[in-house]
């Protein structure tokens, strides 16, 4: 193989190769040959990458440290922060952002870092920068079957400040309450919101992009959401859910994951997914459990904090957190830790909960 004797040590050496062209991705190289090297430039980070002419949603690219000793997916990036952006309490939508740090459960206020307010909405994250799809520029509560803007905010995870607005983020449909699939660090669809379009969006480019696909029937005018992991998305909304292969971009219509929109999936790295079984705006007491690999309910398990929905769900390695949510009695910011092996959890673990507001829920998280 061209790529078992590969070193990267100040510049890239190999058989016969002493330095890989680089660039952005525009500037790849045209009609490349098989087994080319190119070393991508980008603001999230460079990385290598080999061209082996096979169809993906890459035109034939991939990079070398998924096709060299491929890392196991859970292993491959090790999860340590989460971060729980924007969210609302009764009329009002929050601009504020919360870290979390995994190994102490410990949650603290790091300022207003969004460009505007944001609830009812979704988001992904590249390896450092977490976006938020659909942000409230005119600083007004918006309900989860308004249509918001296409304005995208975001924030730097590893200095925790804001980063700088362009306009290749903005997304390019105007949507209400959204739903996202995301492939790992690489890329993320955006479905629903009030439309049956779905958008692309290049995380390493942090360019949206336009993916001449229709989910029909499946609009979300009140809400969605989903879960992902390695090769596969699982999205629900109002209409109907689906699954998405990430290599050949293709969505097959699939039974109900989640009982509702607005009962938020959770992902994980493990092989399984969870939704709500029950409820809509709250009303949820247990989680629809999925095999990812034969897409079958393996049984539902009970809600740590019940009666939920609107949940703020992050990913993480051995276990995952909610920070905030709506119960019925208003937006909260109770919380748990929910741990995959076992498929219970824990709630109200001092420090854990964001505390800058008086409840947070219809916001989003990230990770890095």
């Amino acid at each position: 193989m061209i790529y078992e004797d590969l070193e990267v040590s100040g510049s890239l050496r190999g058989q016969g190769i002493t330095r890989s062209p680089s660039g952005t991705r525009a500037n790849r190289p045209v009609n490349p040959e098989t087994g080319s090297l190119y070393m991508e430039e980008s603001t999230s980070g460079s990385f290598l990458t080999v061209y082996h002419g096979h169809p993906n949603n890459d035109d034939g690219w991939v990079r070398v440290s998924k096709e060299v000793n491929p890392i196991d997916f859970k292993y491959r990036h090790i999860l340590t922060h989460s971060y729980l952006a924007g969210g609302y309490k009764n009329s009002s939508p929050w601009k504020n952002v919360h870290r979390t740090v995994n190994a102490t459960d410990q949650t603290s206020h790091i300022g207003e870092l969004l460009d505007y307010p944001a609830n009812y909405t979704s988001g992904a994250c590249s390896r450092y920068i977490l976006f938020i799809w659909s942000v409230n520029t005119d600083g007004a509560h918006k309900g989860p079957t308004t249509k918001h803007g296409t304005f995208t905010s975001a924030i730097n995870m590893v200095n925790e400040t804001n980063y700088v607005h362009q306009t290749k983020f903005d997304i390019l449909n105007t949507r209400s309450d959204v739903g996202t699939l995301f492939q790992e660090t690489d890329y993320a669809w955006i479905f629903a919101g009030g439309t049956t379009i779905v958008e692309k969006f290049d995380l390493e480019n942090e360019t949206i992009m336009s993916l001449n696909y229709t989910l029909n029937s499946v609009d979300g005018s009140g809400g969605a959401s989903g879960f992902s992991d390695e090769n596969f998305g699982y999205g629900f909304a109002s209409g109907g859910s689906f699954k998405m292969n990430f290599r050949t971009e293709t969505f097959v219509t699939k039974p109900a994951w989640s009982a509702h929109g607005q009962q938020k999936g959770i992902s994980s790295k493990v092989g399984k997914g969870y939704a709500g079984n029950e409820g809509s705006y709250n009303g949820g007491y247990n989680l629809r459990r999925w095999s990812n690999t034969s897409d079958t309910n393996i049984g539902n398990v009970a809600k740590p904090h019940p009666n939920c929905g609107e949940e703020n769900f992050a990913l993480g390695q051995d276990s995952q957190y909610m920070l905030g949510n709506y119960d019925g009695t208003g937006q909260n910011n109770v919380s748990w830790k929910f741990n995959y092996s076992t498929d219970t959890g824990t709630t109200n673990i001092p420090g854990l909960a964001p505390a800058v507001n008086a409840g947070t829920s219809s916001g989003h998280c990230g990770w890095r």
